[in-house]
């Protein structure tokens, strides 16, 4: 390929690009406050404006199996992964928001919904939360385990100079326990698995969540291995914090704003931020150059999922999409397969 017919196919995958101002810029993410479960009604704009990201993610996808032309260079790569660090947390936010309205819909064992009509007296029990509850939750925890190895795919040196600096800037105690959008499925992570006990989608659930703790481990082992946390290194300096005041810092950092959303809008962010992550590792690779992947770690960190998420992470996330536009209902699943928009 000559050098300027490989400007010019440059050029036009860089046109591609439409998240931020220009490649690798950043989004602020827009959230309810994480206890604002309750889905509001349709809304035309939000439900044009998924639709319309479900199409982009639908040819961002097609687009993949084109040939590969790298956006990113070695001087650039801090910039890349700074973009990944951010917006990868932002997807996980967004992710964890969707568990958290599936936990709140579906009662555990014992429980009536909100909406259950019979009296609170009556002392039938109530069916658990239905199968498809959980095989949902699956796909969601699987999506979020592909996250985090997008999210920590930095390089060591980067995170030691980049990543970590910042962080400890922001705040010297700044730790991931302070995400306000965490708190609604802490117990799903903790194992209080919601009890469609029996089923495939139970033991797709279980088997997501072991994984998470394993990617979790692998994740710390390879980003600091031997060091403390920013909090365990701060916390003989520090005065204790309202959590309040800590959700502000931790939201600020990741460019998170809390007003109310509609939920087609919440569904939009997740599309959009997918896709750049899709267009992202399809140009660059999930370990750009091929560097500090999770080969080096003990083996109880090489998971099979590791080593298909590493592989096949445009196929993973994009299904992480498909359960997005799932979620949304049928006006705008599936609709993200459509030729190309105008817009």
């Amino acid at each position: 390929m000559s050098g300027r017919t490989a400007e010019a196919t440059t050029a036009t995958r860089v046109a591609e690009w439409d998240f931020g101002a220009y490649p690798y810029g950043l989004e602020p993410l827009h959230l309810p406050e994480p206890d604002d479960l309750d889905g509001d009604g349709p809304d035309a704009a939000a439900d044009a404006a998924l639709e319309h990201a479900a199409r982009r993610l639908g040819l961002a996808t097609a687009w993949l199996s084109q040939e590969e032309i790298h956006l990113a260079d070695r001087d650039t790569l801090d910039d890349v992964f700074w973009f990944r660090w951010i917006t990868g947390h932002q997807i996980s936010f967004l992710l964890w928001h969707l568990m958290a309205r599936v936990l709140a819909r579906a009662p555990g064992p014992g429980q009536r919904p909100a909406s259950d009509p019979r009296s609170a007296l009556d002392p039938r029990p109530v069916p658990d939360p239905p199968r498809a509850g959980a095989e949902l939750l699956a796909g969601l925890v699987e999506g979020y385990n592909a996250m985090l190895l997008y999210t920590s795919s930095c390089t060591r040196d980067s995170y030691d100079r980049v990543i970590r600096p910042a962080m400890h800037r922001h705040h010297h105690g700044f730790s991931g326990s302070w995400a306000p959008d965490y708190r609604p499925v802490r117990r799903l992570f903790h194992g209080r698995v919601p009890s469609a006990a029996d089923g495939p989608g139970s033991r797709k659930l279980e088997e997501a969540l072991r994984v998470n703790q394993v990617v979790h481990g692998a994740v710390a082992a390879r980003l600091v291995p031997g060091s403390e946390s920013l909090l365990q290194q701060s916390v003989g300096e520090m005065r204790l914090q309202d959590r309040a005041v800590r959700s502000v810092f931790y939201d600020h950092f990741f460019l998170t704003v809390r007003r109310t959303v509609p939920e087609r809008q919440i569904l939009d962010q997740l599309l959009r931020r997918l896709r750049a992550a899709l267009i992202d590792v399809s140009l660059n690779g999930l370990y750009p150059y091929g560097e500090q992947t999770f080969e080096g770690l003990p083996s109880t960190y090489r998971t099979p999922f590791i080593g298909e998420c590493e592989h096949r992470f445009p196929s993973i996330t994009a299904r992480t999409a498909q359960l997005t536009c799932g979620f949304a209902g049928p006006a705008s699943a599936g609709r993200h397969t459509e030729g190309e928009d105008n817009q």
